[in-house]
């Protein structure tokens, strides 16, 4: 899992919320799930710092509201390596959380039916 927190809300595609949000400490270490490509690192008003990482088998894994970003676009990462800290950054964010996806093929899949968190 990318990090050890709680689900605070969970996958739901009539809400349009596309992930889980785990909450945990501020700063805490997020990792990748499984090796991939850094396609995406950026920052935007509603989300604050967001990673999105190219895995194989057309999965995409996205991690939103961080407080920092560790590694930088094109980067290969493995599987448990860190990749930026849990922050609250953006306007959807109400306190330290990761929002954390899972997209197959251009579709949004619930996170919580491929990790145990």
């Amino acid at each position: 899992q990318p990090v050890n927190g709680l689900v605070s809300e969970s996958f739901n595609l009539k809400n349009k919320h596309f992930g889980v949000d785990i909450v945990t400490k501020e700063n805490e270490l997020i990792k990748s799930t499984l090796d991939g490509v850094i396609i995406y690192n950026g920052f935007s008003t509603q989300d604050g710092y967001v990673i999105h990482i190219q895995h194989s088998n057309n999965l995409v894994s996205i991690y939103k509201h961080l407080s920092s970003n560790l590694k930088p676009l094109g980067s290969r990462v493995k599987s448990g390596e860190p990749i930026g800290t849990v922050g609250s950054t953006g306007e959807l964010s109400k306190g330290p959380h990761l929002h954390f996806e899972v997209w197959y093929n251009g579709f949004a899949i619930n996170p919580q039916e491929l990790i145990a968190f």
